[in-house]
């Protein structure tokens, strides 16, 4: 059976985390993750935020380009962008929902250092979504579009998506 456009970002993102260093997990300044995807550069890379870093300043954080990707799990998501003769920026759009879709669905815990110290290790620091479903800001979860067409958390546009829909009886 073919995967799905998100079943391949996961797998992606879940290959990138892997490669990223040990000593970047072990920082017990890690406060989060950024994922990147850049279909005109054919490119994808994870990196990873601590405490110190600017939000708005990404390619200033101490790990910018913790992991990136040769794009071989993802080649035919960059060759839809790189195909589309209509609306780019409307296919981009729906690449960035479904690489947030996939961030948000990854357990964090295997790259949890068990010699951290005890905050770091809660894991309620390193799930994305709390019990009032809601982005864990002690852990941050981004996606953003490197264009700044849109001006927003890719994984906060779909946390906000998911609440338009009233959970099933």
């Amino acid at each position: 059976m073919a995967q799905t456009v998100r079943e391949k970002f996961r797998r992606e993102i879940e290959q990138l985390l892997a490669e990223v260093p040990q000593e970047q997990w072990d920082d017990p300044d890690v406060r989060g993750v950024l994922y990147e995807f850049v279909p005109w550069h054919r490119s994808s890379s994870v990196t990873i935020m601590t405490r110190e870093d600017d939000p708005l300043d990404i390619g200033g954080w101490k790990y910018y380009y913790s992991a990136d990707s040769d794009g071989s799990l993802i080649q035919a998501e960059f060759d839809a962008w790189h195909n589309e003769t209509g609306n780019k920026r409307l296919v981009f759009h729906h690449l960035l929902i479904e690489a947030a879709e996939a961030l948000l669905s990854i357990d964090f815990t295997p790259f949890i250092n068990p010699a951290l110290p005890t905050p770091v290790l809660n894991l309620r620091f390193w799930n994305a979504i709390d019990d009032d479903f809601c982005l864990n800001k002690t852990f941050l979860l981004q996606v953003y579009d490197p264009d700044r067409s849109f001006r927003f958390n890719y994984c906060e546009y779909v946390m906000a998506r998911r609440l338009e829909t009233p959970p099933a009886p």
